[in-house]
């Protein structure tokens, strides 16, 4: 039942409908007691400054944010805290009294389930990820400072991801390489140990398509990883 102090919280994105987030954080609210309740809201891009007002003004106690606004909100906020602050990438937004604090948790989540579910640790291995938004970029961030050797960045803009590649230089001292011809994407796959969808590419209801890049040139125990986590 609604209650008049409940606390409410969200997630931004568009799209939103895709999102199995709501289902999560409501469930858990209920099995911990917790009196609160999480909406989807579909922001579009144009909106998404006056969404960020109406944290405060509806008294959120905070929001996720998915694509396409993790890179895109930072301005709207006051302050961003670790993994957000050095990558630049937010995903989740803390409202105290009116102050919004922006957080990563995705570098993180992806380390832990690399870990505990594929017993895959990054330190000396070859990575590559397709995409260089914004959960692209928590997870190259993430994956440098724990140790990887090699990472390649393939992506269809090249602008986002050159300034991915430099703000890993400028900030870890760590140096990627920007994938620019299909002879070199084909010669980093055969390298990589690890390979790592970031885009949209596959997102529910389009479940069907794939991201284009050759998967025949994967070696043996090579791992492939999909952050679209609804196909």
């Amino acid at each position: 039942m609604i209650q008049e102090t409940i606390k409410l919280y969200g997630l931004f994105g568009d799209p939103v409908g895709h999102s199995l987030s709501p289902f999560f954080q409501n469930e858990a609210f209920r099995i911990l007691g917790i009196n609160a309740v999480y909406f989807p809201f579909h922001v579009k891009a144009e909106d998404l400054a006056g969404a960020v007002a109406a944290i405060r003004h509806l008294n959120m106690g905070g929001v996720n944010l998915t694509i396409p606004h993790k890179e895109a909100v930072i301005p709207f906020l006051d302050k961003l805290e670790g993994d957000a602050a050095l990558s630049g990438s937010v995903n989740t937004i803390v409202n105290r009294d009116g102050e919004l604090t922006g957080y990563s948790t995705d570098g993180e989540g992806f380390l832990l389930s690399l870990q505990r579910e594929a017993g895959f640790e990054p330190r000396g291995k070859t990575g590559v990820i397709l995409g260089a938004g914004g959960s692209a970029r928590v997870v190259a961030f993430r994956l440098a400072q724990e140790g990887l050797a090699a990472l390649y960045l393939v992506n269809r803009s090249a602008e986002r991801a050159l300034a991915l590649r430099e703000d890993l230089r400028e900030r870890l001292g760590f140096k990627a390489e920007y994938v620019t011809s299909r002879a070199e994407l084909e010669k980093a796959v055969a390298a990589a140990d690890l390979v790592i969808n970031t885009t949209p590419v596959g997102m529910y209801p389009d479940s069907r398509r794939m991201p284009d890049f050759p998967l025949e040139y994967c070696r043996s125990g090579c791992l492939v990883c999909d952050l679209v986590y609804r196909p």
